[in-house]
């Protein structure tokens, strides 16, 4: 997601992803309980009732952003895709803008300190320059705004990986907890929150085209999650930060 050169960043994904988004069940699934688990995360934690605006790092085709906006009712929601490809196959609600850019770095189109929401769905673990990335999040955000971000869980990628069940996506980095904690303190920012959810048994079923519910999917995390040891079955991991309100003396 970042650049200094003309060769792509390796975390970069190109137009073949949002056809795949566009007809695999395992792939719809997936960005839909991610802009769940975002809006969720975002409502929890918001300082006012306000239609918020969005900034989505990473965005690629757009459709996790164009769900999390609609299911939030933003007023206004941006992305930020690096791949010229991906941009071409979005299919953006009214609301919803996509434009080509470096998320670590800022742009034209996303003005300091204009945003209720920064969003990074599936995007910290391709990202190199995290300190950079981490400081571009504070200073997009309004104070007391919040990040929400989603990364997959270390031991899972590689099983998924080993059983061929996602393509070598080139992560530049793991994320745990400690490891999102260490981000967002890079950054100037408070964390709010971390939790596991998307279990292996649920997220496996778009896999057989059966697809199970958003809502019933997260309902399962919400039981299993908080569970020592049978939360290993949970297979991706969110994080919630927040840019300080007040300004540290």
């Amino acid at each position: 997601m970042t650049h200094g050169s003309t060769t792509p960043p390796i975390g970069v994904m190109d137009a073949s992803y949002a056809e795949d988004r566009a007809r695999k069940p395992h792939l719809v699934f997936r960005y839909r309980c991610r802009a769940e688990m975002a809006a969720r995360m975002y409502e929890r934690f918001r300082t006012h009732e306000r239609p918020p605006r969005v900034l989505d790092l990473g965005s690629a085709d757009g459709r996790a952003m164009a769900a999390a906006h609609a299911r939030l009712g933003a007023s206004e929601s941006v992305g930020i895709e690096y791949d010229p490809g991906l941009i071409a196959h979005a299919r953006l609600p009214e609301g919803c803008r996509l434009h080509q850019g470096d998320v670590t770095r800022p742009h034209p189109a996303a003005a300091d300190g204009s945003f209720d929401l920064v969003t990074a769905l599936a995007v910290l673990e391709h990202v190199a320059e995290t300190e950079a990335l981490a400081k571009r999040v504070f200073t997009a955000l309004k104070p007391g705004g919040v990040f929400v971000a989603t990364c997959p869980y270390p031991l899972w990628d590689v099983i998924s990986g080993t059983l061929r069940l996602h393509k070598d996506e080139h992560h530049a980095r793991n994320y745990t907890r400690a490891t999102f904690e260490a981000f967002a303190k890079a950054g100037g920012l408070d964390t709010l929150a971390y939790r596991r959810f998307m279990l292996a048994p649920v997220g496996f079923l778009p896999y057989l085209r059966l697809t199970p519910s958003i809502g019933m999917a997260l309902a399962l995390d919400s039981v299993i999650a908080p569970i020592p040891v049978l939360n290993l079955l949970c297979v991706n991991q969110v994080f919630a930060a927040r840019r300080p309100i007040t300004s540290p003396a």
